[in-house]
């Protein structure tokens, strides 16, 4: 009877020794995927071309001129996101250490200053748009010291969907309204807002911004886009007057191309009375948006 009862002793501890150890094994193959997961990351990032149905990002100035305001759109799909924002400016009286000065003839600051701002955007809630505020400069205990003469960079931001790395670059120009012409140039010189009648009024608006976008709020069914798209912005809040718009592409558009402005205040594709002059497209417009030349697939 003894030896009965040891041999069910023996065999009951033998099976938790199995569970135990089997349980163990799980939660180490667990913790192993895990590790292998987070240490593996991006193997390679590489740029995300324009994509109509794909992420963007709108930028907005400040009033003051003194940040500009990032808006994201198409973000719910991805794990995490993160930005560069790189540009210029001209330098005070006081040169700031490690940045890269050009130097004039004799000796002198000609006014480039290199600067960046780096920054990651939470997306734990998974939400389809972000927007965040990006300072050109620095604060410290409520005191802040602005960057000066801003006015060209580029914004890069780097996108991860599991294991996956992206990279979208846009380039951007921020201005303050020339009265005198009522012009609103795009970095690259190819899209010009001309803006009609009182243009004293642009002085209430501050400054403007314009950028070019990775991809496009929902196209019009049947239409694909020609060439760059841009974004033209005012302050939040602000009112950008009619005015003369004209967009040139790389080559001769297509029959039947017109320029469309993307209205977001009524989130519709607007399409525009077009005169097309060999590869540049001009129309009226009465504001600011989203421009694009759209064509029939």
């Amino acid at each position: 009877m003894d030896k009965l009862k040891s041999w069910f002793f023996l065999h009951k501890v033998t099976v938790i020794l199995g569970i135990v150890l089997i349980l163990i094994g799980i939660g180490g193959f667990i913790a192993f995927q895990k590790i292998t997961a987070q240490s593996s990351g991006p193997v390679e990032e590489v740029d995300l071309p324009f994509d109509a149905e794909g992420p963007y990002a709108l930028l907005f100035p400040r009033r003051d001129g003194n940040a500009l305001v990032l808006n994201l759109k198409r973000t719910g799909s991805y794990d995490g996101i993160s930005y560069e924002l790189a540009y210029t400016s001209t330098p005070d009286e006081k040169v700031v250490a490690g940045s890269k000065i050009s130097e004039d003839g004799e000796g002198g600051v000609s006014g480039s200053i290199d600067r960046g701002v780096m920054g990651d955007i939470n997306t734990e809630d998974k939400k389809g748009e972000y927007e965040q505020e990006i300072l050109f400069g620095s604060c410290s205990k409520n005191v802040c010291k602005y960057d000066k003469g801003v006015e060209n960079g580029t914004l890069t931001l780097h996108i991860r969907k599991g294991n996956k790395g992206y990279r979208m670059i846009t380039q951007w120009h921020l201005q303050k309204p020339d009265i005198a012409l009522g012009n609103l140039i795009s970095g690259d010189g190819h899209l010009i807002y001309k803006v009609d009648g009182d243009r004293q009024a642009l002085s209430n608006i501050g400054f403007t911004i314009t950028n070019d976008l990775t991809g496009v709020p929902k196209l019009p069914s049947g239409k694909m886009v020609l060439g760059k798209v841009y974004s033209l912005n005012v302050p939040i809040a602000k009112e950008l007057t009619g005015g003369l718009v004209s967009l040139e592409l790389a080559d001769n558009p297509s029959a039947g191309a017109k320029l469309f402005r993307y209205n977001q205040s009524k989130s519709e594709w607007q399409e525009l009375d077009t005169k097309v002059e060999g590869s540049k497209l001009s129309a009226k417009a009465e504001g600011a948006g989203i421009f694009a030349v759209l064509t029939s697939k």
